[in-house]
């Protein structure tokens, strides 16, 4: 009851832009092409002592393979950073009611969900993430998408 009415009288709106489409990609693009190129210059396998547990053949394919499913996740995120950036996300409380930007397909979308329709809320501070778990869905917000660390800590405390 208390929470409700703490949200009736709320109307906000934080930018949810980023300022680099490359912001926090730098390091999985790094990791990404290491497990790339070093076995491919340099093949090496993985063994205690004498004994081989995984030949140099083998252990490069799952580097690789990592290195590719890391620059795959970096090519998503920096694609959705550039679509927030070029197109301008906003996230806006009003009352009960959070609305917030989703990308698809190079466009903007606004979904919102109602504070009462929350089921959990998890703070992910070694990834930077505030996750919000909903009856059909998790949304997750990113911290480098705010403005500051101050707006997304204040966007994070409306929630309690």
């Amino acid at each position: 009851m208390e929470q409700e009415k703490k949200f009736e009288s709320v109307q906000r709106t934080f930018n949810y832009t980023p300022r680099s489409a490359l912001s926090n990609q730098w390091v999985t693009l790094a990791f990404g092409i290491g497990m790339v190129v070093v076995p491919l210059i340099h093949p090496f396998g993985l063994r205690i002592r004498r004994a081989e547990i995984l030949s140099p053949g083998v252990f490069s394919a799952i580097l690789i393979i990592g290195g590719i499913l890391l620059l795959v996740m970096a090519y998503f995120d920096i694609r959705k950073a550039r679509v927030l950036a070029s197109q301008g996300g906003r996230i806006t409380v009003n009352g009960m009611r959070v609305t917030y930007p989703t990308v698809n397909k190079k466009k903007i979308e606004y979904e919102s969900f109602l504070i009462s329709d929350i089921e959990w809320i998890k703070d992910r501070d070694e990834d930077n993430q505030f996750v919000v778990q909903l009856p059909d869905k998790r949304v997750i917000f990113e911290i480098k998408y705010f403005d500051s660390v101050d707006e997304f800590d204040e966007f994070r405390e409306l929630f309690g």
